[in-house]
């Protein structure tokens, strides 16, 4: 099963999967305002097929905490400052 890092092209609902365009590189972004990228299990296409249940909670979560997501555990969700 593969799976692709997206970066969040700035524009429409960030749960939307037609918001996101792959990136072949890990994001090095930090904490801030505004998503940055998530990684999604088994997707390659250049924009996802879907976002699963779970990255949706931590868009939501990461949004309202302005911290990476999840806590604690690999990060499937990077915020960068909305500046």
């Amino acid at each position: 099963m593969a799976n692709s890092w997206y970066t969040y092209i700035g524009t429409g609902n960030p749960i939307s999967p037609s918001s996101y365009s792959r990136i072949t590189v890990k994001p090095l972004c930090l904490n801030g305002s505004t998503i940055c990228a998530i990684y999604l299990l088994g997707e390659t296409g250049a924009t996802p097929g879907s976002i699963s249940a779970n990255v949706s909670g931590y868009i939501t979560r990461a949004l309202i905490q302005r911290v990476n997501q999840p806590l604690g555990a690999k990060k499937f969700v990077y915020l960068r400052c909305g500046c």
